[in-house]
Order: structure tokens, then C-alpha cells, then sequence
């Protein structure tokens, strides 16, 4: 159902605001990870300029309120998610493997939501402004089903001239290294299907909720129309899933877009955590099953 997408925009900020936020948010969500190759020092001084460019954004010495020191606080438990990925993430290249812990992911997805939380309320804005609202919110989520039926659709149309490029390309055996390696690591955590589920909604939410409810209309602040701040939010939410492989990113590209559209067209935040979690577990279990049955083993390691 088409819905009136104005409120998203209420109290919106001035452009120069929007950007300096919609900057802010996405290297404070992966600007860690990004230098962690670098060497950690790297990491500690991209995590102290993030923690002062947070302060000039909150200023929380400024707020009537406590909330603009709960931001720091966000910043903070956010950063210790990233650095504490980015560290993992560093130490595996090391060791020339692949390494996927989920505390991490969690405590990022914990912080970045108090972060964007606040700037939300520095803005003068509330959940209405990013699509969470409790009026029909059982509606929402029960529409998460068709909206997860259709990111199936969009995740095959996308699959299959990705995979037909890779094959031109002679990137198919690259690329299903990299996939083997991503299905190796989640198998590694430990995790079964429910205890992952539980997971992915803590952070399948966050992302939906940093990359389209608070990006898309920053972005559209940008760039004045909505298509461009769907497609710009789409790539800034590609970027953090080159571990995936190259062709993953573009495919991720996709996802993040068709996410983004359907945020645009209907402003609600709910059906969209709901197909984003129950995508990303759906597809764990299946990489369980493959695992178990010893498929995934017998396929070539190039």
C-alpha cells in the first residue's frame, strides 16, 4: 500500500547537516573495519576522530537533556563494536582465513542505534521519521512475508547474469572461494538456526534502520529526489560486504536498493527487518543443511 512518505522528511535538517549526519553515520559504521588492514594504531586514530566529529555533531554540553551524552555513549559502544570487528577481521588476514564473530556485530548494531537515536532527537525528530510507527505495527510485520517472497525474486533475478558475468570474467572459482569462506566462518560460530535468528534481528534491524529509515531521507535532503538517495544508500550499504567477494557487492547493491524502494514506496520500517532477518536466516539454515549433508565440501576449492 502506497503511503504518504512526507513524514519522513518532517524537521528534517538543512542539506549541509544531512550530509555531515549521513557521513558520519556510515564511517562510524565502517570506517574502522576499512583501516584495519592499515595496523591497529590505524583503527585508534580513525576511532578518535569519529568520537570528536560525534561530539561536533551532538554537542551534548548544549542539550537540556541527558540524551545528547546518551549519543556519546552510543558512539562509544559503537566504535568498541567496529574496532573490536575491524581487530578480528585483522588478525585473520594474518592467518590468511576468515573469521566472523557476531558479539561484535551485536554491540556495533547496540550503539549505532542509541547514535542514530540521538541525532534523531537533536534533529527534533522522532520513529515517525524513519518508518517505525505502533499504529498497525502487527499489519507490518505480517507484511514482512510477501516482501520477503519478493526479495527472493529480486535475489535470483540479480543472481543470474551476476553469476553469467562471473563465468565470463573467469571470476567463478574467486568467487565461490570467497562465498565457501564467508559459509565456513558462520558455521564456526557455533550458532544453531534460532540463536542466529535472534541475532539477525538485532542486526538486520539496525541495518535497516541506520541505512534506509535514517540514510534514505538524509539523503534525500542531498540530493532532492528520492531515487538518488535510494541508490546512494544502497552503495554505501554495499561497501561493507567486499568479504563477501566482488560480484556480492553488486549483488548486495541490488538487495540494498530493492530495500530501499519498497521503504520509499511504503515508509515503514517493520516488514522490512522482518524479510531482511528471515532472508539472512533462511539462508544460514541452508548453508547448515548443505554443510551437514556434505555438499558444501565437495565443492571444488577453485
Amino acid at each position: 500500500m502506497r503511503r504518504d512518505v512526507a513524514v519522513l522528511l518532517e524537521n528534517a535538517p538543512s542539506r549541509r547537516r544531512a550530509l555531515s549526519e549521513a557521513a558520519f553515520v556510515f564511517f562510524a559504521v565502517l570506517g574502522p573495519s576499512l583501516v584495519a588492514r592499515v595496523g591497529t594504531w590505524a583503527v585508534v586514530v580513525v576511532a578518535a576522530l569519529l568520537l570528536a566529529w560525534g561530539l561536533a555533531l551532538l554537542r551534548p554540553w548544549e542539550a537540556t537533556r541527558w540524551a545528547g551524552w546518551l549519543g556519546i555513549l552510543g558512539i562509544v559502544v559503537a566504535l568498541s563494536g567496529t574496532g573490536a570487528g575491524a581487530w578480528v577481521a585483522s588478525d585473520a588476514e594474518v592467518e590468511k582465513g576468515f573469521s566472523l564473530s557476531m558479539g561484535p556485530l551485536v554491540i556495533r548494531a547496540l550503539g549505532m542505534c542509541l547514535l542514530v537515536a540521538v541525532l534523531l532527537w537533536r534533529d527534533g525528530q522522532g520513529p515517525a521519521q524513519v518508518g517505525l510507527v505502533r499504529e498497525g505495527w502487527w499489519r507490518e510485520l505480517l507484511l514482512g512475508v510477501p516482501v520477503l517472497a519478493a526479495t527472493y525474486a529480486v535475489h535470483i533475478a540479480a543472481s543470474v547474469p551476476l553469476a553469467a558475468i562471473a563465468v565470463a570474467l573467469k571470476l567463478a572459482g574467486k568467487e565461490l572461494l570467497a562465498r565457501k569462506g564467508v559459509a565456513a566462518a558462520l558455521l564456526d560460530t557455533g550458532l544453531g538456526v534460532p540463536a542466529f535468528a535472534a541475532i539477525m534481528v538485532v542486526v538486520t534491524g539496525f541495518e535497516e534502520f541506520v541505512f534506509r529509515g535514517f540514510l534514505v531521507p538524509r539523503l534525500r535532503v542531498v540530493f532532492g529526489r528520492w531515487v538518488p538517495a535510494v541508490l546512494g544508500a544502497a552503495v554505501l550499504f554495499s561497501v561493507g560486504h567486499f568479504y563477501e567477494g566482488t560480484l556480492a557487492v553488486f549483488q548486495t547493491l541490488v538487495m540494498g536498493a530493492w530495500f530501499g524502494f519498497v521503504f520509499w514506496y511504503h515508509g515503514r520500517l517493520l516488514p522490512l527487518i522482518v524479510a531482511h532477518a528471515a532472508f539472512n536466516t533462511i539462508s544460514f539454515a541452508l548453508v547448515m543443511w548443505l554443510s551437514r549433508s556434505g555438499f558444501l565440501d565437495k565443492l571444488p576449492p577453485m
